[in-house]
This record gives C-alpha cells, sequence and structure tokens, in this order.
C-alpha cells in the first residue's frame, strides 16, 4: 500500500495512524490539509530507535494521554520524541 493509502485506511477505521515516516507524512498531511482531505490523526515518531518497543509505547500512551478525546485528533499532526 502506498502512504497515502495507509493514512486513509486509518481515515476510514477512525483510527490514530502512528508512523517512523518523517521523511514523506508531514509533506502528505500538509497537502491532504491544503486539499481539504482529512484523517483521524497522525503522530510522528522521531529520534527513537525502531527496536526500542517500551519506549515507543510508553511515548505513544504519552502522547495519547495527553489529548484523551478522539475527536480532538480529527486532521491533527503531531511529533513524538523522547522527553529531554
Amino acid at each position: 500500500m502506498t502512504d497515502e493509502d495507509l493514512l486513509s485506511l486509518g481515515a476510514a477505521e477512525e483510527r490514530i495512524f502512528v508512523t517512523f515516516d518523517v521523511a514523506d507524512f508531514p509533506r502528505i498531511v500538509q497537502r491532504w490539509a491544503e486539499e481539504a482531505r482529512t484523517h483521524s490523526g497522525c503522530v510522528l515518531v522521531v529520534g527513537i530507535d525502531h527496536r526500542e518497543f517500551g519506549t515507543i509505547i510508553r511515548l505513544i500512551v504519552h502522547t495519547l494521554a495527553a489529548r484523551p478525546d478522539h475527536a480532538a485528533w480529527r486532521d491533527y499532526t503531531c511529533f513524538a520524541a523522547r522527553p529531554g
């Protein structure tokens, strides 16, 4: 699937999309905003190795807890990075 297909699938299923792809997704969500296309939220994980599962899970939990209302994630994109 393409990146856009994945974001579309997340939107169709009302799921917040989490990705390490900071090379492409900032541009994609910006273009979607310009085209008035909606998504269910996008978290861009930066600065953490894919193998750091515990750190990744804690970061995602913290990020979601900071914005607990699912509706508030609509068309919202944020970067999530290791604290400090």
